[in-house]
Formats: C-alpha cells, sequence, structure tokens
C-alpha cells in the first residue's frame, strides 16, 4: 500500500515539469498539501494496529480501507499543486527531488509502519 502511495505521488506529478524550479517551495507546498492524508495515515495507523491486537476482522477491514482512502486525499492534493504549477510538465528526476526534500521536511507516517513488518 505504501508503494502505491509512493506511485500515486509520482504519478499525480507527471506531466509537470519546472522551467527554473524552486525545489524547497515545491517541497514544502507538498508538506502543506499532505498534512491532512498523513494525518489521516495516522490515524489508520492506530486503527490498524487496535484491529491487529484485538483480532477485530471487521476493524482490520474497516482500518485498511482508511489506508485506502488516503490514496484519493493524496490524489486530490497534487492536482491542486499542478494547478500551482502550471510550467511544471514531465521531468521524473525533479518529481524525485522534491519527493527527497520533501520526505526530509514531512516524513510519510506510513514508512514506519513498513519499515516495521
Amino acid at each position: 500500500m505504501h508503494n502505491s502511495l509512493n506511485i500515486l505521488i509520482i504519478t499525480s506529478f507527471s506531466g509537470i515539469v519546472w522551467a527554473s524550479p524552486d525545489l524547497n517551495e515545491a517541497a514544502n507546498d507538498v508538506c502543506t498539501c499532505m498534512e491532512a492524508p498523513y494525518a489521516q495515515i495516522e490515524l489508520a495507523i492506530e486503527m490498524l494496529n487496535a484491529a491487529q491486537a484485538s483480532g477485530d476482522t471487521s476493524a482490520l477491514i474497516t482500518a485498511q480501507g482508511e489506508m485506502m482512502s488516503v490514496m484519493n486525499a493524496a490524489s486530490q492534493c497534487f492536482n491542486a499543486l499542478t494547478t500551482k504549477y502550471p510550467e511544471i510538465s514531465q521531468n521524473e528526476a525533479l518529481q524525485q527531488q522534491v519527493m527527497a526534500i520533501a520526505d526530509e521536511q514531512c516524513p510519510n507516517p506510513a514508512d514506519a509502519l513498513f519499515r516495521n513488518q
């Protein structure tokens, strides 16, 4: 699921190229944009941990559904960024640089979950 979120984030930046990119500004915008989805991830992780501890299958399914809804929130987030940066087109190297900066500034809470598995 974590890989799906990263693919969604990178794919959402597809079609974007910065003429004279301010990668730090873009990374700041990514962090601001992802505040709500990351909060949603943290809630889903808490739900998932509680469901696993209790063995409640229905709660586990609900927690997994919450994680899946994050992808929709992230997609909406990045659609807004493509509007803010209309000069951006396909440039995977710049996308990766922005995401690397963003990962330093505001790490994805799901990363810890997947490192612990």
